[in-house]
């Protein structure tokens, strides 16, 4: 919202302008007080009902923050969210992978059993494809955990945050009196 403007306007209108919204927002001088300088400084008669109105309709800064702190905050939602999404769909993708795998090393599992059962060597390459799959649910296990925090590095980044907040907090407790003794109530 760029600064307004009204050809009624009497603040608008007058080369002071500037002038009196330096006044009200750097000095803070009411609206009453700018027409009384308005008046004797410069000999203009602008009363304060019209000071009011010209800051609340043509010079609002709290408007303009907030309309420009919500498109700000809007667009940091915005890349928060696609973040989000992005997320959960690696997320998703790592469930489908994960249950395909295990579906897979299941079958193949119970293949080489009957294969063994039946006292017959088993071929390499199904041997091969289980610790493949083996490895590969144990790989994308990992990154799940590790996209959820689930995995052991986040809890240990997740316990040394909550020390250095206590650590942080007993620092902040007052201090006794250098007369005091610790354990005296006072």
């Amino acid at each position: 919202m760029p600064l307004g403007y009204s050809l009624r306007c009497k603040v608008c209108n007058t080369p002071l302008r500037p002038q009196i919204e330096r006044w009200a927002t750097e000095e803070g001088l009411s609206c009453q007080a700018i027409s009384k300088r308005l008046k004797s400084e410069f000999g203009l008669a602008i009363s304060h009902n019209s000071v009011w109105q010209h800051i609340r309709e043509h010079f609002n800064v709290s408007a303009e923050v907030k309309a420009r702190a919500a498109q700000s905050l809007s667009g940091s939602e915005g890349q928060f969210e696609q973040a989000v999404q992005k997320r959960i769909s690696e997320i998703q993708m790592l469930a489908d992978v994960i249950r395909g795998n295990h579906e897979l090393y299941i079958k193949a599992k119970a293949w080489l059993d009957e294969i063994v059962s039946a006292r017959e060597r088993p071929p390499a390459t199904l041997v091969e494809l289980l610790s493949v799959v083996a490895s590969e649910l144990r790989q994308a296990a990992k990154q799940k955990q590790e996209l959820l925090g689930e995995d052991a590095m986040s809890r240990l980044a997740d316990g040394v945050a909550t020390w250095a907040e206590l650590v942080d907090a007993v620092g902040q407790e007052p201090a006794l009196p250098p007369d005091a003794a610790p354990g005296d109530a006072g």
